[in-house]
């Protein structure tokens, strides 16, 4: 089996390093739409797997570094644990994990762990304006220990709430999805000790910008929601909602950021996708926007590429606008497709597209990885990669210019000086690639799985 990880490595070390109309992004203008996710139950995808596909976008100087973080004893205390105290006494077994990890940024890593269960998030600001928090609150902790402690994404889903409740969440609000080969949640968080959860139904897909999606919650139905006990209470003692208006209790209009709901980088993009995925029949309302949807056909991971790299919205010859799915913001597309009926190091994939997805293939890294490739990492151990993490953040280019990652910013570079008249080309190349990628893949599937 460990041949045919390392045949998968080889393929997206070598692509990575030759193909020359591959990129990364540099930084946008600042315009602040952080991310988009998208994740499908297993019943609305044509091979059964869970996928959770993700665009993380961020400004500034940014550096992709991937490493694989072996299982091991963890000591409270010890990097950035900050854990919950149910995970965490004398000491905490630790899983191994894939680590895809930005320099000095507290929320935008991704991780996928030895169980399967991976993790992303959306910035979804609230309207809370209270600071609660013991022992400084928790950020970036919150992503690192469901990485290191989830055994599925349900557990992934009390990791989260438990953090919250016991430190306090410092940041205005967020979303994060978590993933496992057998199901998909997303966890909405607000500043302080609020946060409330919902699971994906294993026959609808659900579609997060930046704001909160989550509306209906009924936290007696254990199976499909988990959260705080008086998620609806403070809402109404702080005026929020209102009972006496005989309307149901919803979450994402009476936490949300109200500015968020009908901000045009939200509805865009959150339309472009629901159109995708429902052959634009569905009437979007952005105060009346559903959770989740049922898709006209079954999904596979070209349509996750699809979508993540959608931009109807642009005016021709633009190369960035606030609207679109993939944007000038876009440093990393993750597609994580989760298949229960394989063994976990192999139907686990992590398919990677640095930079833009419009203008990149993706390179398929199963959970079974033993290694990260050397140019992809700034350090040879992950150990200190964990312990620089916000100390050393500055000047990456200059102090790391060896990292593979300059080349595709340079690339990105050139190719958004005539992106009108390169992309058509670039596209076609990469859709030659991917074909070959995937070919690939079922190939070693069907070797896998004898």
């Amino acid at each position: 089996m460990k041949k045919y990880f390392g045949i998968v490595l080889s393929l997206t070390l070598i692509l990575f390093a030759s193909y020359s109309a591959d990129a990364f992004v540099q930084s946008p203008d600042g315009e602040g739409f952080n991310c988009f996710a998208i994740i499908a139950g297993k019943n609305a995808t044509k091979d059964g797997s869970v996928i959770f596909g993700h665009n993380e976008d961020d400004s500034g100087e940014q550096m992709l570094n991937i490493y694989v973080v072996p299982s091991g004893v963890e000591k409270a205390g010890e990097g950035f644990l900050k854990a919950p105290a149910s995970k965490v006494k004398a000491g905490a077994l630790k899983a191994k994990y894939i680590w895809f990890e930005f320099p000095g940024m507290s929320v935008a890593d991704a991780a996928i762990n030895e169980h399967g269960v991976c993790i992303a998030s959306d910035g979804c600001n609230s309207r809370e304006d209270r600071k609660d928090y013991t022992d400084g609150g928790v950020l970036y902790e919150v992503r690192m220990n469901v990485a290191k402690f989830a055994k599925s994404a349900k557990d992934a889903v009390k990791i989260i709430g438990e953090c919250v409740e016991q430190y306090g969440y410092t940041g205005s609000g967020r979303t994060y999805s978590v993933a496992d080969p057998n199901e998909g949640w997303i966890v909405s968080v607000v500043r302080g000790r609020h946060w409330v959860a919902m699971r994906v139904p294993d026959d609808k897909v659900m579609a997060i910008p930046n704001y909160y999606t989550i509306t209906h919650v009924d936290l007696s139905d254990t199976a499909n929601f988990m959260g705080s006990k008086d998620i609806e209470d403070y809402a109404i003692e702080r005026g929020w909602f209102d009972p006496a208006s005989r309307r149901e209790f919803n979450f994402r209009l009476a936490y949300s950021d109200p500015a968020l709901i009908t901000r045009e980088g939200n509805t865009i993009r959150h339309k472009l996708v629901i159109d995708y995925l429902t052959d634009g029949t569905y009437p979007y309302d952005p105060y009346g926007v559903e959770p989740m949807f049922t898709p006209a056909r079954k999904l596979d991971v070209q349509d996750f590429i699809n979508m993540l790299s959608l931009h109807d919205a642009v005016t021709e010859g633009q190369t960035k606008h606030p609207a679109r799915v993939c944007s000038e913001a876009t440093i990393l597309s993750t597609i994580f497709q989760l298949r229960s009926w394989m063994n976990l190091e192999s139907g686990c994939i992590a398919w990677v597209a640095p930079g833009h997805p419009c203008s990149n293939f993706f390179i398929p890294l199963r959970l079974g990885i033993g290694k990260e490739g050397p140019k992809w990492a700034r350090f040879e151990s992950w150990k200190e990669a964990e312990e620089k993490h916000f100390t050393d953040a500055k000047d990456k280019r200059k102090n790391y210019p060896d990292g593979a990652y300059w080349k595709f910013v340079d690339k990105w570079n050139e190719l958004a000086e005539d992106y009108t008249n390169k992309i058509d080309e670039v596209k076609k190349e990469n859709r030659k690639i991917q074909h070959r990628i995937f070919r690939v893949i079922e190939h070693q599937d069907r070797q896998l799985q004898r």
